[in-house]
């Protein structure tokens, strides 16, 4: 019996080896797929794929369809402008709905607001009969409108791009930052900014940015309505033809007499409307100076006018220039 112990006990051995081993490789294995091969892993791949730019690489982890519009910001510079303000890009939980499903959520901040954005994955089978393989739930791309007045193009995240009727659809991958505005001779529309951390913040949001005319325009406007006013002053009647100014009297008043002037030149508020601008209704304050007549004892009188005439003007405004078109009323 003592000459069998050493065998059986070489056996032992060697089973419970054998035993630990396969025990420490499942627990290997559980580890690899738990903080390796698991599903935050691949949010993680998917994030640093749109950090450098690789959009089509990204398409193909998302197994996402992409909808119309200007795919911009899906590759390259765009991909990469869209990603730049989110900092701090990390996995903050991983939620198993059940054994092949999981919700991942990353948490991020954007100009100093935290936000975060939430994927779901699913079990896709293993690999070398082991390891497991994850894969995001396919998804439609959100998209992101934007809109503006008065132009045919505008700058997102420093990119240009064309407007259609007065819009674009610009799908994106989550998260994205875009960023909208355009400037031009005679309009523009100061930056406005989405942060789009889920589908339903692109299709809730949008951005439409708000026209407004250069001050080139307006000094261009300003100086037409001066000169179209100076031209009225300069006529020696009672009322100048074309123009808002007017004044009437019963007595004779000798042309040579009268002396119109400007006291107050109108500022122009334009606004943009329908595609184009307008030009809110003004004000000139003008002085009249003149001499009258009186039809019955002949006896003449100095008089000066103070009064304030009101008008309104149009104004086209293109690649071709700028004009007023002054409208005097009765």
């Amino acid at each position: 019996m003592k000459s069998a112990s050493g065998p059986f006990k070489a056996t032992v051995l060697w089973a419970a080896a054998l035993v630990a081993v396969v025990v420490a490789g499942l627990a290997a294995v559980a580890l690899v797929n738990r903080f390796v091969l698991g599903p935050e892993r691949l949010v993680k791949d998917y994030f640093a794929l749109l950090r450098e730019g690789e959009g089509g690489r990204a398409l193909g982890l998302l197994g996402a369809e992409v909808p119309a519009g200007n795919p911009l910001l899906l590759d390259g510079e765009g991909l990469r402008s869209s990603v730049r303000a989110v900092e701090g890009f990390t996995v903050v939980g991983v939620e198993h709905k059940d054994r092949d499903t999981a919700v991942v959520s990353a948490g991020y901040s954007v100009g100093g607001e935290e936000r975060q954005t939430s994927w779901q994955l699913r079990r896709a089978g293993k690999s070398l009969l082991v390891f497991d393989r994850w894969a995001f739930e396919p998804a439609d791309l959100p998209k992101v409108r934007v809109a503006a007045d008065s132009t045919s193009e505008v700058t997102v995240n420093g990119l240009v791009s064309p407007l259609a009727e007065g819009a674009q659809d610009f799908p994106v991958f989550l998260p994205a930052v875009v960023e909208a505005h355009f400037s031009a001779e005679y309009v523009q529309a100061f930056a406005e900014r989405l942060v789009v951390d889920s589908a339903e913040t692109a299709r809730r949001g949008g951005l439409t940015l708000t026209t407004e005319p250069t001050a080139k325009l307006v000094d261009a406007v300003q100086a037409q309505l001066k000169e179209y006013l100076d031209g009225c002053a300069a006529q020696q009647v009672l009322k100048p033809a074309g123009c808002p100014l007017a004044y009437s009297t019963n007595s004779r008043v000798s042309s040579s007499t009268i002396k119109w002037s400007i006291t107050k030149y109108p500022v122009p508020e334009i606004t943009a409307f329908d595609g184009g601008w307008v030009v809110r209704p003004l004000e000139v304050g003008a002085q009249l100076s003149l001499v009258e007549q009186d039809l019955v004892t002949g006896a003449y009188e100095e008089r000066t006018v103070t009064q304030v005439f009101s008008f309104t003007a149009g104004l086209t405004a293109n690649s071709a220039g700028v004009r007023i078109s002054p409208t005097a009323g009765d």
